[in-house]
């Protein structure tokens, strides 16, 4: 029946509060609060309150342990929806009042968001060119509409690059340069044709 007893008592602790907190905390928050009141009992002659090393020593464990369990205990949680005033803003007192969602929300770097999107798309279009071009062909390609690493290419070049520089950086001459890309770019649109018939008869 012990562990029975054990397991509700677990269950009761991890449901009670919305930020978890370790059953050892729990405990060890229990045996802090039954010293704590022993010790302000005994000090009450004394009319003081007990110290830091004081409690810890009667609980056995050391003040850092205690500013820890105080601390684990101490956490406090907002609700999204709860309003906040904002005296900053003008006229705050006439109109709706922030919430907590929209503090959180404000703080949101969409340039960070829109350079990670670029990212990711980027990386997928690379991809995508690899399943269905020669190595070649996509190193022209990404050379030629600025999508290669910068960090690979030469000292001063960046972006996108003409005919001329990338027939110069890969040692071929430019006539066969525009056309291998010429012949790559039919190649993707033949096979977006294709993925488009493809949808429509799905449709």
């Amino acid at each position: 029946m012990y562990w029975i007893r054990s397991a509700v008592k677990r269950s009761q602790t991890s449901q009670s509060r919305i930020v978890n907190v370790p059953q050892r905390i729990h405990e060890t928050h229990k045996r802090v609060s039954k010293e704590e009141a022993r010790l302000r009992k005994e000090l009450s002659a004394e009319r003081r309150e007990p110290t830091k090393a004081e409690l810890a020593e009667a609980c056995g464990i050391s003040v850092l342990q205690l500013d820890r369990c105080r601390k684990a205990m101490s956490q406090v949680t907002f609700s999204l929806d709860a309003e906040v005033q904002n005296h900053h803003k003008p006229n705050s007192a006439s109109s709706r009042k922030d919430t907590m969602y929209d503090i959180v929300e404000g703080r949101v770097d969409e340039t960070e968001y829109e350079r990670t999107q670029r990212l990711l798309m980027k990386e997928h279009l690379i991809g995508t060119l690899k399943q269905y071009l020669s190595p070649h062909e996509v190193d022209l390609l990404l050379l030629r509409y600025g999508l290669m690493d910068e960090r690979a290419l030469p000292r001063g070049m960046s972006g996108p690059l003409t005919i001329a520089e990338v027939s110069k950086l890969v040692g071929l001459k430019p006539d066969k340069v525009r056309r291998i890309i010429i012949n790559s770019q039919k190649q993707l649109r033949h096979l977006m044709k294709e993925w488009e018939d493809f949808e429509y008869e799905l449709a």
